[in-house]
């Protein structure tokens, strides 16, 4: 009798842990995420990318320079072996080199765009592409005037196979949206991409998903919004754009994913608006006005590994979780003193989800130390990190970052210490960041105001340094005068 009931209790618990954890029946699938390829092709000649000079680039790049061609396909090779058949990849912008204006020619910009799209078709021959364009894919870089035929009819063309309609290929060329087909197993979703920023009504368009992905969509925009190192040549209707936006989403279906190449949300350690403020704070209160149907942003640009949380304010309201992609170039940029930036490594993610919500479920990290390579003569691309393992998260979700950044308001903890490593690309513990730095991390994954921001850094030193003095003082038993009042900050 005790033995009939004990397999029923076991039976009881496997029907329920089954269904607690939602993984029998869970239709999951998988999409890469890369973006900056930032190809040069004069690297180990002249290196015109380079922002330092270097001697010895070694074969498969250098910190002070954009991507030889080899880094490039040994990165997407590194892909195809790991995950062949995955879904979909976005690519989120940036594939010409960091060149001077003097050196650079509207042709040879699309000539470096093609050669990233041909090395992406040879691997990836039966895969989606969902693509979507940086401020360095146009010409000059940085530049925009809403009349770009040849960049648009280039481009469009070298993307027909993935956009394949005849009159979406035309939207496309028209700077207006295309909808790529997506795989038969995604019902509840679609992805749009811009090909152009987006100060122009109607300057978005609609990829079209495969067909698995009916019931959410993945918006992708170039740059969003313009910002400060962008001159516009018509920025008025920028409005209108966001008016346009605003009339889309309520028609969309039930999800949303939200793709482009530069995010809305502000950089860090070096805290900086990318968008002039007033175009920022509007696109800012349309997407946490829309936020319950979006499921995620994907973004790329700042070269780094990191995340965010885009909230109409600092209490958490409105709320959808932001992730930044490493780039692929390793090029560490100049800082703004002039000295070299932090050096990091190439990276490249895989994105797992589930097919018929869109709801991002965990993120695999791989990289490839550039130094162990040149030595080596072979890149080894090795998994950096897994987000739901490194984190103890179950998915990536806004209360999975809600729960990381919790642990990361404690200056030095295992979630910073982590996030400071991921930030450059490196393994674990690898990098040690000052107080500064973890506050500035810990505050713009948060805030989108850049005096907000800057105004959160402060009170983080300020506890941080509280709680030190008190502890000495507790360890010496002295009695430790008042320090100044936060409010009495001296700059």
């Amino acid at each position: 009798m005790w033995n009939i009931l004990y397999t029923l209790f076991l039976r009881i618990l496997l029907f329920f842990g089954v269904i607690l954890s939602g993984e029998a029946h869970a239709d999951v699938g998988y999409f890469w995420h890369v973006s900056d390829f930032h190809y040069d092709d004069t690297y180990g000649k002249t290196g015109q990318s380079c922002s330092f000079p270097v001697s010895h680039p070694g074969p498969f790049g250098n910190g002070s320079c954009d991507s030889p061609m080899q880094l490039i396909e040994e990165s997407l090779k590194s892909m195809a072996s790991i995950k062949p058949d995955a879904d979909f990849i976005l690519w989120t912008g940036d594939n010409a080199a960091h060149i001077p204006t003097p050196e650079f020619s509207l042709k040879r910009n699309l000539y470096m765009i093609n050669a990233v799209t041909s090395a992406i078709k040879r691997n990836f021959p039966n895969t989606l592409l969902i693509p979507s364009l940086g401020n360095h894919d146009f010409f000059p870089a940085d530049y925009t005037n809403g009349t770009e035929s040849e960049l648009y009819d280039s481009v469009c063309q070298m993307w027909s196979a993935w956009i394949k309609d005849p009159e979406q290929i035309n939207n496309c060329r028209r700077g207006n949206h295309h909808r790529p087909r997506l795989p038969d197993h995604s019902r509840h979703y679609e992805c749009r991409s811009n090909s152009a920023l987006l100060p122009y009504p109607g300057n978005h368009h609609r990829p079209r998903l495969p067909d698995h992905s009916r019931h959410y969509e993945c918006r992708t925009n170039s740059a969003l919004l313009p910002y400060p190192g962008i001159i516009i040549g018509h920025v008025s209707p920028i409005i209108l754009a966001i008016m346009n936006v605003g009339l889309i989403l309520p028609s969309f279906p039930t999800q949303v994913i939200i793709i482009g190449h530069v995010s809305p949300t502000i950089p860090a350690p070096f805290v900086l608006n990318w968008f002039y403020s007033q175009y920022q704070k509007r696109y800012v209160k349309l997407m946490t006005l829309f936020s319950d149907l979006i499921i995620a942003h994907h973004y790329g640009h700042e070269h780094k590994d990191s995340f965010k949380i885009l909230q109409r304010d600092e209490n958490g309201s409105e709320a959808s979780p932001v992730f930044l992609a490493p780039s692929v170039t390793p090029l560490r940029g100049i800082q703004p003193k002039g000295e070299q930036g932090t050096r990091h490594n190439p990276g490249v993610r895989l994105v797992k989800y589930d097919r018929q919500t869109g709801k991002h479920l965990n993120y695999r990290q791989f990289y490839t130390n550039i130094t162990e390579a040149n030595h080596l003569g072979r890149a080894v691309w090795r998994e950096l990190y897994s987000f739901q393992d490194a984190y103890n998260v179950p998915d990536m979700s806004v209360s999975s970052l809600r729960k990381i950044l919790k642990d990361m308001a404690k200056p030095f903890s295992l979630s910073m210490l982590k996030y400071c490593s991921f930030y450059t690309v490196t393994p674990p513990l690898g990098e040690v960041c000052s107080i500064k730095q973890q506050g500035a991390f810990w505050c713009a994954a948060q805030l989108t105001n850049v005096q907000e921001t800057e105004d959160c850094i402060f009170r983080y030193i300020h506890g941080f340094k509280a709680n030190v003095r008190s502890w000495f003082c507790a360890r010496e038993r002295v009695v430790c005068k008042n320090s100044k009042s936060q409010n009495d900050r001296k700059s």
